[in-house]
């Protein structure tokens, strides 16, 4: 699954292993399409690939945001 999202391409894919399946991200700026992604895999495991995407794919998004938004993530710590 490929989509791009508030200025970022994100490449989301499940990848399986001892039954079950991890998310995997690749995160790059679409201004920036030559430069190396940021990449990351999921550790919580999924009975699907299509869960594991979807977690992959929430994840992706959040980590956007916060390269975005640097007031966010010190709003949501305080609030816990």
């Amino acid at each position: 699954m490929q989509f791009e999202y508030r200025g970022f391409n994100i490449e989301c894919a499940a990848v399986p292993g001892d039954g079950n399946y991890a998310g995997s991200v690749s995160v790059w700026r679409v201004s920036n399409g030559g430069d190396d992604p940021f990449n990351s895999c999921t550790s919580k495991p999924f009975p699907t690939p299509l869960q594991a995407i979807n977690y992959a794919r929430v994840w992706a998004e959040i980590w956007c945001d916060s390269q975005l938004d640097t007031a966010r993530p010190a709003a949501i710590l305080r609030r816990r």
